[in-house]
């Protein structure tokens, strides 16, 4: 009876691995700890535009001002708001200013992207094929193991950009229809009031490329079209409003900042040989970038690829939509890949169908190789033995022994289950991100740290006392937004100085005749100290 026992259960195992649902729900269950586990432990000197938005959401909340931001107490033109509004409402939901805190949301973004995904490709393409997609958008190299960890605006607004994309796939091939215009011009809106210009240029090309699609030009100047442009115009021009009557007069400066903003990292602000090395190492670099599916590219050169892919509905729109807008990015130099997630979806879905329309041996070839590398990453633990600094990580070991053994047992499970080998290699990704989490995230970047002390040294110099940036402001937004946070105020810029009060300078500005020094520390940059003073 036992052995009957052993067996059913070995049995129901067998029966269980054999179940795709119980890899769609492992991915799921592990995707949250992979998200949150450390999230808020590494300090905020990584990444200056993280520091950005976490101080400009700050001051939204003690200034008591959501409308116009300000950047150490003066206007800040950069971007419209919404994102720091976001973060501002993550700072109240979890009732401090806290590094979790500021990344919460990305994690929501994360999870919102998947469910974006799922939501229009799995009634397209069936829910193996979105669910495949999915996984390698959220565990693609950047997004895994960087953009997931940082409160940026990207992976949220490249959920509202996917969103617009498919809208033309899904109500576009319905025609010219109010609902198609109105919902699109209002998620352009709200991806304006995140960051700037950008999705106008999306619109343009995936309206030229929808044209395209459905060989209609007389689409684009069909009137429910310029009904539909009121839904980006009207909420847009009412923030502008609203914005005008707090900071009046500040129009021109406000909409050239946000145009050179938008245009900086373009090709209209680079030399052509800087525009020419860009075309030629961009496929190179997001390559690297989004590895390991990145690998499926090979599966492009087979013979009659192409007009298979071409032929198939959804991967005609998807190469359509995908060529026009890259272009913009592709011809760049200084574009940062996180600037390209709202792709993603659209370059593994064409990827996939192409290897799905290849056959298997292709596949095969392509499985073994993604196996060789993933005993290769297997050694990842043992390196962290030996390099990784555990000062201060609770049983590390122990942690390093769990990661080991679960990446240990993916594989065998990789190995023993060929049908589930891509949805296998993304659970894979998850727990090394795990590991990565455990083992790495807490003493990432020792210099880093030690700008966080000064900045709360600072603080604490100070206590209650005013303190203020005096002259030009060489302040990393890192140091300014830990001072800030630490002592539940502004730290503004000044342009003259009194008795009785700190102020913060850089070197250059330093003179020992006058100024009494209370501190020397060093903000993001190892060029230059700054002083705490006050005047003599």
């Amino acid at each position: 009876m036992f052995c009957f026992s052993l067996q059913g259960l070995f049995g129901m195992k067998t029966r269980l691995f054999d179940q795709p649902n119980f890899y769609y729900v492992l991915f799921a269950v592990l995707l949250i700890p992979a998200l949150l586990i450390n999230l808020g432990v590494h300090h905020m000197f990584i990444h200056t535009d993280e520091s950005r938005r976490a101080l400009v959401a700050l001051e939204m909340i003690l200034s008591d001002q959501y409308i116009a931001p300000t950047l150490n107490g003066e206007f800040y033109y950069n971007k419209p708001p919404l994102y720091n509004w976001i973060m501002a409402l993550s700072f109240k939901l979890f009732g401090s200013y806290s590094n979790f805190a500021v990344r919460f949301p990305v994690v929501v973004a994360i999870i919102a992207f998947g469910i974006a995904i799922y939501r229009f490709i799995a009634p397209v393409k069936g829910k193996a094929f979105a669910w495949l997609v999915i996984i390698a958008t959220i565990t693609s190299g950047r997004i895994l193991f960087y953009d997931s960890f940082l409160g940026l605006i990207d992976v949220a607004f490249s959920v509202l950009i996917f969103i617009n994309f498919m809208l033309f796939y899904t109500l576009g091939r319905q025609g010219a229809s109010l609902k198609l215009f109105a919902v699109s011009y209002f998620l352009m809106a709200v991806a304006y009031l995140m960051k700037g210009l950008p999705p106008v240029v999306f619109q343009f090309f995936t309206l030229v490329a929808w044209a395209v699609f459905m060989r209609d030009w007389k689409l684009l100047f069909h009137r429910t079209h310029f009904l539909g442009v009121l839904f980006f115009i009207l909420p847009v021009g009412l923030y502008y409003y609203f914005y005008l009557q707090i900071n009046p007069g500040s129009a021109e400066n406000l909409f050239t900042t946000i145009f050179s903003e938008s245009s900086k990292r373009t090709v209209t602000d680079h030399s052509w040989l800087d525009n020419l090395k860009a075309i030629f190492l961009f496929p190179l670099e997001n390559m690297y970038h989004f590895a390991p599916w990145t690998l499926l590219v090979v599966i492009l050169f087979a013979k009659g690829t192409w007009r298979k892919l071409w032929a198939d509905d959804f991967s005609r729109f998807a190469i359509l939509v995908f060529g026009l807008n890259i272009l913009v990015y592709w011809t760049s130099p200084g574009v940062h890949p996180r600037y390209l997630f709202m792709f993603l979806p659209f370059f593994f879905a064409v990827l996939f169908q192409a290897m799905n329309q290849a056959g298997g041996r292709f596949e095969r070839v392509l499985q073994r190789v993604v196996f060789v590398v993933m005993l290769l990453v297997l050694a990842t633990p043992a390196v962290a033995m030996i390099y990784a600094n555990d000062a201060g990580i609770s049983a590390f070991q122990i942690k390093l022994i769990v990661t080991f053994a679960g990446m240990l047992l993916i594989c065998a499970l990789y190995l023993r289950r060929p049908a589930f080998r891509w949805l296998i290699l993304g659970i894979f990704l998850l727990v090394l991100r795990i590991g990565f989490d455990w083992l790495m995230l807490p003493n990432r970047d020792a210099r880093g740290r030690g700008y966080q002390a000064d900045a709360e040294k600072v603080a604490s110099v100070v206590g209650d006392e005013p303190l203020y940036l005096l002259g030009p402001n060489y302040t990393h937004d890192a140091t300014s937004f830990v001072i800030s946070r630490a002592r539940d105020q502004i730290l503004s810029v000044s342009d003259s100085a009194k008795a009785d009060t700190f102020y913060i300078v850089h070197e250059s500005y330093f003179n020992p005749d006058m100024h009494q020094d209370y501190l020397k520390f060093r903000t993001k940059s190892d060029d230059y100290f700054l002083f705490l003073i006050k005047l003599k």
